[in-house]
């Protein structure tokens, strides 16, 4: 099968100091330019030749990317679904020169007590997501509130979602992987989650509820199609192999991202994708969801369901509970 998604990295800097995230933690980050438009137009190109549907332009912070409306506004035109998460304390200034450019916006939200976001993000950041929540609804966007759960702020879904039901947004539950310091979250917090699941407005990835539960990825059974079904690109034009938390390789995209792919180091990492030995127990949503997708069974068919419930939920039922809201009000 050929890759589905794409993870750009347009820029390593961030203006968050979030507990859970590796990036401003690690210095070599630090030194590494912002991606160079000419080079993403170009990737961009190939991806579509390649058969990418879905990029992700991430960071850092991808709002601090200055040309990103200038790259929505091509990823658009070339046919892609794209998606950005941000952290909101730009998208005031930003959200006109965006409007109508990204399929999935993403706004991260951990908490409804300013007090528990702001010590998850590092910096004071709840009430610009609070501004960028009615500045996004005015210009008729339709923002998705990202809430990454860890073993600190799991509590918050309970009003998270009843803040996102009276604002008819859809609520990602994304339950944070092991990192650093951060403990390794327990099967009864994921139960916990699991209590909202049928609830409307709330997407919770059920496949990957239960392949943590049964405790990741297995090295002498791969369920990781990190290589196959994704590829990810570096601020510095490099491909990331096999994937962003376990870098082995960082090959210069020369002449092209095409010729990178045919390359037999490439394919070797392909043969090699789930078999690593930190590849043991592995759950990391951004890799396994478009992993699960490549294969049919029980966590294919669970992902799909979960999908679909996103899409009715946001695109059908949302319609109706509007409706019935302004009936209830006559």
């Amino acid at each position: 099968m050929k890759p589905i998604l794409c993870n750009y990295y347009l820029t390593y800097r961030c203006n968050s100091r979030c507990q859970f995230c590796e990036i401003w933690q690690n210095p070599e980050f630090t030194q590494i330019p912002d991606a160079n438009f000419d080079d993403v137009i170009a990737n961009l190109s190939h991806l579509k030749k390649i058969g990418v549907r879905f990029i992700d332009f991430t960071g850092g912070e991808p709002l601090l990317y200055a040309k990103l409306p200038e790259v929505l506004s091509d990823a658009k035109k070339m046919g892609f679904y794209t998606s950005i998460t941000t952290n909101c304390i730009l998208y005031p200034k930003k959200a006109a020169s965006l409007r109508g450019l990204v399929h999935f916006l993403h706004f991260s939200l951990d908490a409804m007590q300013p007090e528990i976001h702001n010590k998850l993000r590092g910096i004071p950041s709840f009430h610009q997501v609070m501004e960028s929540i009615a500045l996004a609804k005015a210009l008729k966007e339709r923002p998705d509130i990202l809430f990454t759960v860890t073993n600190q702020n799991y509590l918050q879904i309970g009003e998270l979602w009843k803040f996102c039901k009276s604002n008819q947004l859809m609520l990602i539950v994304n339950p944070a992987f092991s990192y650093g310091n951060i403990d390794k979250m327990p099967d009864s917090l994921l139960a916990y989650l699991e209590q909202f699941q049928n609830k409307p407005f709330i997407y919770i990835n059920r496949a990957l509820h239960a392949f943590r539960k049964k405790g990741g990825n297995k090295i002498d059974n791969p369920r990781c199609k990190a290589v196959s079904s994704t590829i990810t690109i570096s601020p510095d034009n490099k491909l990331i192999l096999p994937c962003f938390h376990q870098k082995i390789d960082m090959i210069l995209i020369y002449p092209d991202l095409l010729t990178v792919m045919n390359s037999s180091k490439y394919q070797d990492y392909k043969k090699s994708e789930g078999r690593f030995s930190f590849c043991a127990g592995c759950s990391i949503n951004c890799y396994f969801d478009p992993s699960f997708m490549h294969q049919l069974d029980k966590y294919f068919l669970l992902s799909i369901l979960s999908k679909a419930k996103y899409v009715f939920d946001k695109h059908i039922f949302s319609k109706y509970y509007s409706i019935l809201g302004q009936e209830l009000k006559k």
